[in-house]
């Protein structure tokens, strides 16, 4: 993204159960970004916003849950750049 993006929308992670998609919306952040915030939209994704002037590399980390996958866990860090 550029400075010029107010924000990066992501998408959520998802189960494959056979050839379904199942998203793992139930999101915990297990490691905050340190230059922008994180956004949960319920039914949409993750909206990263970089703090004002920002240029460079951040990252966060979530663990992901479905109500649809009993006892699945999903986790992971983006690293989104901001030129």
């Amino acid at each position: 993204m550029t400075t010029a993006d107010k924000e990066c929308r992501i998408s959520f992670p998802g189960f494959m159960n056979g050839d379904t998609r199942i998203p793992a919306t139930q999101v915990t952040l297990t490691r905050q970004p340190k230059a922008g915030k994180i956004t949960v939209v319920s039914g949409q994704g993750l909206i990263y916003t970089p703090a004002r002037g920002f240029k460079g590399k951040d990252t966060f980390c979530t663990r992901n849950k479905s109500p649809k996958m009993p006892g699945g866990t999903l986790s992971g860090c983006v690293t989104v750049t901001v030129r």
